[in-house]
């Protein structure tokens, strides 16, 4: 993306030659200024963006968590730390946006599967008994459900990004 802070313009490249252009793109905290956004309250985010979810949260700084708010009910948003460079990110400013990212929140999780379940590759069980002090996670269908506390959010998306894992954090005020 060519600008300043996560807003300007992305070129699109189409190798059949259709859909070439340029698309604007702005962060959150221009748009809900601009449509004047009342999030005074918001129920619920997902954030499934593909490696740019620290930009995304940079981008909405100002608005959606301002400094000292939790006005978001709940959170589910997917980190994949080793395809944060896509957006040129590196694991350090990943991880402290993370951390900025849960004072938002009364809990942070991290969601993963247990061995049989859809897609338990990508963000398996083992990943979370290694790392997480939590030995009373919740068991819902194909999911476990984790308490991180901010003290442990460093190393485990640190483990995350060394072995490619894919994992949903659910945040819950």
């Amino acid at each position: 993306m060519k600008g300043h802070d996560y807003a300007g313009f992305m070129k699109e490249k189409g190798g059949d030659g259709l859909g070439d252009g340029e698309l604007l793109g702005v962060t959150f905290d221009c748009f809900a200024y601009h449509r004047q956004m009342d999030l005074d309250y918001v129920a619920f985010v997902k954030l499934d963006v593909e490696g740019f979810e620290i930009a995304v949260l940079k981008g909405a700084q100002n608005s959606l968590f301002r400094k000292g708010s939790k006005n978001v009910g709940a959170m589910l948003m997917e980190v994949g730390p080793d395809r944060w460079n896509r957006a040129g990110i590196e694991i350090g400013e990943g991880i402290e946006e993370m951390v900025k990212l849960s004072s938002h929140f009364y809990e942070t999780n991290l969601i993963v599967r247990p061995s049989g379940a859809p897609h338990a590759k990508t963000c398996p069980v083992s990943l979370a008994t290694k790392m997480l002090k939590d030995k009373n996670p919740r068991n819902i269908k194909n999911h476990v459900i984790y308490k991180v506390s901010i003290k442990e959010i460093g190393p485990l998306v640190e483990e995350m990004n060394a072995n490619n894992f894919d994992c949903n954090f659910w945040y819950v005020n």
